[in-house]
């Protein structure tokens, strides 16, 4: 066989090659974009409406009755500096200490399994089952009894929330926001990827003894009237996957079969030359 129909029939066969390459690239093109036009606006926007103003009724619930194992800053002041330091945690010398949740977590008073705290000088209170204005009217009737004109503060210092499932950064964040919605919680663990399920998200909250699990539905307005709207400490939300997840993952791999088709491609272009 002449050296001038070998070559013949090699080029012959690559054109074939290329020719099929071309199709399977034609076909994986139509595939990965009828999977990735399984995300539409409808499944993906939060708080959805045609009306241009909504306004609703906020449901701020109950407020949050302090647990055992919460940490709790009780800060007292008066005009008299040293005489306010015996009842503080917190020294001069260690307040720039207080930039994160441990420091917090080290210099509050943390409630024990029997609702109470041991305050300086004043001793043990029953602080389980009250909110945070109702430990502050405690406390202040207590102070009263050493100081004069002296004014105490109380804020819940391991106000964190746990975010799992399909979001960009699952994992916990603690919260320095009384009235934390469940958006400014998602946001703190980077938003929802694109394949989580907007309409079934678990809120699971601890009321005592007990572990209620609820579903809300983002894409719509009323959420806004749930009481687990806004978060209660140790709130965990837990975002589903939903079934286009599994396509997206298979996207990622035609993604890399498309750049190995396009780089064979490129190549028998160059060669064929």
């Amino acid at each position: 066989m002449s050296k001038k129909s070998i070559t013949s029939k090699m080029k012959k066969s690559m054109l074939d090659m290329r020719k099929s390459i071309g199709f399977n690239f034609s076909i994986a093109l139509i595939l990965a974009f009828m999977l990735s036009s399984c995300y539409t606006s409808k499944g993906v926007d939060y708080l959805q409406s045609n009306q241009q103003t909504i306004i609703l009724p906020l449901n701020k619930g109950e407020q949050y009755k302090i647990q055992p194992s919460d940490v709790l800053s009780i800060k007292v002041q008066s005009r008299d500096p040293e005489q306010t330091a015996f009842f503080n945690l917190t020294s001069i010398e260690n307040r720039n200490f207080q930039a994160n949740p441990a420091s917090l977590f080290l210099s509050g008073y943390t409630v024990d399994p029997e609702g109470a705290i041991n305050l300086a000088i004043v001793g043990e209170l029953k602080v389980g089952g009250l909110n945070v204005d109702e430990i502050r009217d405690l406390v202040q009737v207590e102070i009263d009894k050493y100081l004069v004109n002296a004014a105490v503060t109380v804020q819940l210092t391991s106000f964190k929330v746990s975010v799992l499932g399909d979001v960009k950064n699952p994992g916990t964040n603690y919260i320095y926001n009384n009235q934390a919605t469940i958006f400014e919680g998602l946001a703190a663990a980077g938003d929802l990827n694109l394949s989580a399920k907007r309409k079934k998200v678990k809120v699971i909250r601890q009321i005592g003894n007990e572990s209620v699990v609820v579903n809300l539905d983002l894409t719509k307005p009323s959420i806004i009237k749930s009481p687990y709207y806004f978060l209660h400490p140790n709130d965990v939300i837990y975002v589903e996957t939903s079934k286009p997840n599994i396509k997206q993952s298979n996207l990622g791999v035609l993604t890399l079969i498309l750049s190995a088709i396009t780089t064979t491609v490129l190549v028998l272009n160059f060669t064929t030359k």
